[in-house]
């Protein structure tokens, strides 16, 4: 049978993170600006390795659990950008070193990467590469027992503040996806590369994006991640965690705005106006909050299949898009109901120019609806 209620063990999770994302977080908001005292104090309570297990220094949750802390986050914590650079360090970065690294790389750095003590970016996008990211020019050609990798990453999430990098290089140029992608663990105190200055951006400012230059980086083999030519089914797979549960925050994010916008709503017509003058409004609303519980159990389906082993491609692009539509949609049409109601609200503004990159990261809404169509024999 179907359970539409969350166990004792997730309201209980819900209300941890909600309690202390009001009481840890929230107060420290203000700056526009990356801190990583922030990111520290999110490490007292495992935020930045939910789905680790335990044995590594992490939470041990699993896709669906992780999904739900994040969408606690999301709701009580406005800001975005530090929401985000935390899925992306977990989701993008430490899950795939989880799954696919060394026993030795795992004791090494999981522990860090969990407790809030260390950084970690995904380096994958190239300037010339686009949507198609295995057609990658950063190549690592292997010299005896050793790789030397030549190449620019750009808008790497975490990467002008990051301790390690999940680096993607192409190892066998011909093969590219199959077989020619091979992954790298690096550690910026033993690898030597150059970090680019942070790329200014009207969304996810907290959120510090840049480049990441290599110019004939030795890298070990004890560095690779996942075996020689398996970088793209490392990298999807990563993405898949990425697209169930990074729609969390954004779930989170939602429902804290229509509840503004309720409550605004309810302001006015306390002070008086028609209720019938207010009825475009309301339905707007309304309809939204029904996309809404729509979209969540698309999104609480998805991580569920993941959790239960299931195939989840199309899944994970279905709940991406979809959340990623919505969020977009929702926070324009509310910022438009405050600025008629002659108001600004700065949570709802940001908000907006946050959303806007939602369609863009982890594949464009147009990749994911290029994977939907494909899985329908399109």
């Amino acid at each position: 049978m179907l359970a539409f209620r969350l166990s004792d063990d997730q309201q209980a999770l819900l209300e941890e993170i909600l309690a202390f994302a009001r009481q840890e977080l929230v107060p420290g908001m203000g700056s526009p600006d990356f801190h990583r005292h922030r990111w520290e104090v999110c490490g007292r309570i495992g935020l930045p390795g939910l789905s680790i297990p335990r044995a590594y220094g992490g939470r041990g949750l699993g896709a669906l659990d992780t999904l739900i802390a994040l969408e606690a986050l999301g709701y009580a914590h406005p800001d975005n950008g530090l929401n985000f650079a935390l899925s992306a360090h977990l989701l993008a970065c430490v899950v795939p070193l989880w799954l696919y690294g060394s026993e030795k790389l795992r004791q090494e750095y999981l522990p860090g990467l969990c407790d809030g003590s260390r950084i970690a970016a995904n380096a994958m996008s190239e300037p010339a590469s686009g949507s198609d990211a295995f057609s990658m020019r950063t190549q690592a050609v292997l010299h005896e027992d050793r790789y030397v990798v030549t190449g620019t990453k750009t808008f790497v999430s975490n990467g002008p503040v990051a301790d390690q990098v999940l680096l993607y290089a192409a190892t066998d140029p011909e093969r590219g996806f199959l077989g020619g992608i091979s992954a790298f663990w690096l550690d910026s105190q033993h690898h030597t590369f150059e970090i680019g200055p942070v790329i200014e951006k009207a969304g996810l400012t907290t959120s510090p994006l840049g480049s990441l230059y290599f110019q004939h980086m030795e890298v070990g083999r004890e560095f690779m991640v996942g075996g020689e030519g398996k970088g793209a089914h490392l990298f999807n797979r990563s993405m898949e965690w990425e697209r169930v549960c990074l729609g969390g925050g954004h779930l989170g994010n939602i429902q804290r705005l229509l509840e503004k916008a309720t409550e605004l709503l309810r302001t006015r017509i306390r002070n008086g106006s028609e209720r019938h003058a207010l009825q475009a409004a309301s339905h707007q609303l309304a309809g939204w909050q029904s996309q809404w519980e729509a979209t969540r159990l698309l999104a609480y389906s998805a991580a569920w299949k993941m959790d239960e082993g299931r195939p989840v491609t199309r899944e994970a692009a279905m709940s991406k898009w979809r959340i990623s539509e919505l969020y977009k949609e929702v926070t324009l049409g509310i910022s438009l109901l405050f600025r008629g109601s002659g108001m600004v609200d700065p949570d709802v503004e940001q908000s907006h120019m946050d959303a806007l990159a939602s369609t863009l990261y982890s594949g464009t809404s147009e990749m994911q609806l290029t994977i939907i169509a494909q899985t329908m024999g399109l």
